[in-house]
């Protein structure tokens, strides 16, 4: 019996001992093998293959003239120090440097011009450009135009690539552009999209903005809006959004508005803009109808300015404005554009319509006089 009892005993032992060596013992390891061929041949789909190599060709060549736009302001603060506690003293202050924001710019020249929005520069004194390659070049303020929102400016030109600036008259409603910018300080980074509209005029703006479905963010404001020619088309510098982030719609000014502003003030030192001394609005259904029109393309004066380029014209209140040098003219705010882009002293030959009746009228187009330039953060009225 106690032989019996032993043997189960051990008969247990042992089957407790395989059951925790069982348990300890690793598990078989999972089978994986990689899948060595792509399932798509490249043959077969060459066309892809082919826009795929062009666009990061394109992206490769415009990419290292973007820049970051670093901006900082100097402050006056209060000093208080052991001395001013011991002596009582008060009112002493010293100066600060805080940083201020950031933004995008492209660099349009050889001689280190850079374009980027005026709301990036505004009320800061120092700037700092950082390049693709990581150099951070201190940049010197040209000037800038809170009008149009452009600002200007310049840094060492050494070893730095510049893009050319497009035609913006020539861009269509639907091509193929790309944003380069910093968005929330992402430096590089690239989006795609196309031309959604063009004309968009924005409650404090001066210019017509392209807007685009390309992603724009935070810190994208003056980077450029690009062609597939790599041409600069546009400046970015607005979204439509009701969280602050980008909801598919986003603004650029047009690349020929940046591009006289630029000359402007490389040229004379300030902003320029063209005048002729109306004021004028734009047409509705009914407006149009009392004047004998059948569409309501054109920009109404309203006021003559005494002494001015319209006045010496014979220009009078009640005139339409059909066309400027055979360019249609389709509402107040597409002729305000054209004459505040003129060239001083050019040609100005409208063709209007007065009492039902079409005439042509030459002048000359004027300086917009400092005392009537658009003070910052006022809205101009309608009118050159």
């Amino acid at each position: 019996m106690r032989r019996f009892l032993l043997l189960l005993l051990l008969d247990g032992l042992g089957l407790f001992g395989y059951y925790l060596w069982h348990m300890r013992a690793p598990a078989p390891a999972h089978e994986f093998t990689a899948v060595a061929a792509p399932r798509v041949d490249t043959k077969d789909v060459q066309t892809l293959v082919a826009m795929d190599r062009e666009f990061t060709h394109l992206i490769q060549s415009v990419v290292p003239a973007v820049v970051s736009v670093t901006t900082s302001r100097r402050v006056r603060v209060p000093l208080v120090d052991s001395f001013d506690q011991l002596f009582g003293w008060r009112g002493r202050t010293t100066e600060l440097t805080q940083p201020a924001g950031i933004g995008s710019g492209v660099i349009v020249s050889k001689e280190g011009h850079v374009l980027t929005n005026h709301h990036v520069i505004e009320g800061s004194q120092e700037f700092t450009v950082q390049l693709t390659d990581g150099r951070s070049l201190p940049a010197k303020l040209i000037g800038s135009d809170p009008n149009v929102d452009i600002a200007v400016l310049q840094i060492d030109p050494k070893d730095t690539v510049a893009l050319p600036i497009g035609d913006s008259d020539k861009v269509l409603v639907g091509q193929q552009v790309v944003a380069v910018g910093n968005p929330f300080g992402l430096q590089e980074t690239v989006t795609r999209g196309i031309v959604s509209a063009k004309g968009r005029a924005l409650r404090d703006s001066g210019v017509e903005f392209f807007q685009t479905d390309a992603a724009v963010n935070p810190g994208n404001s003056g980077g450029p809006l690009i062609n597939l020619n790599g041409e600069v088309i546009g400046l970015n510098s607005a979204i439509f959004t009701r969280t602050g982030s980008w909801a598919g719609i986003s603004f650029a000014i047009p690349s020929n508005v940046a591009r006289n502003t630029l000359n402007a003030i490389v040229k004379y030192g300030h902003p320029v803009h063209g005048y002729l001394g109306t004021h004028f609005m734009s047409l509705n259904p009914s407006v149009a109808a009392q004047f004998g029109l059948r569409d309501t393309h054109g920009a109404l004066i309203t006021e003559v300015v005494a002494g001015s380029p319209a006045e010496g014209a014979g220009l009078k209140p009640g005139d339409v404005i059909r066309t400027y040098n055979g360019r249609p003219v389709d509402d107040a705010m597409s002729f305000r554009n054209i004459i505040g882009a003129a060239q001083i002293g050019s040609k100005a030959e409208l063709k209007i319509v007065r009492e039902g009746r079409e005439m042509t009228v030459t002048t000359a187009v004027a300086e917009l006089p400092e005392s009537l330039a658009r003070p910052q953060g006022e809205r101009a009225p309608t009118g050159r």
